[in-house]
């Protein structure tokens, strides 16, 4: 029992480790768009050729459609940058600090629930 309560909580610092790299990485993406050069290419979007292969299974309309949206959902963060900007250089190490007081968290509440499954074993015995 005790191997699984540590398995689990392996697993799911495991899964929110991962959360917090991708999270990290999306903000530091989110940094890099404030260039230019990367504006310029999303705003260019709209010319790049649809593959072949994708034709083959998507409608022109449906394929057409879909560029626009993903275009104007690039084109709408890009334009939230600038409020969000001077808060990108503080949010990774705050990202990082939540994750660490979540983990203390876990390992504080499987550790209990290691305590009190050895404590219900002594009792029942």
């Amino acid at each position: 029992m005790k191997l699984l309560i540590w398995g689990v909580t392996g697993f799911l610092m495991l899964l929110w480790t991962g959360a917090a790299a991708m999270l990290v990485a999306a903000v530091n993406w989110l940094a890099a768009l404030s260039a230019d050069p990367a504006r310029q290419d999303i705003q260019s979007m709209d010319q790049w050729p649809v593959p072949e292969w994708l034709s083959v299974w998507m409608p022109p309309g449906v394929m057409e459609l879909l560029k626009a949206n993903v275009s104007g959902m690039l084109e709408s963060v890009i334009a939230a940058t600038n409020w969000i900007i001077p808060m990108l250089g503080w949010l990774s190490p705050v990202i990082w600090v939540v994750w660490g007081l979540v983990v203390a968290l876990m390992l504080a509440l499987a550790g209990g629930v290691h305590v009190l499954t050895g404590r219900n074993k002594t009792a029942a015995a």
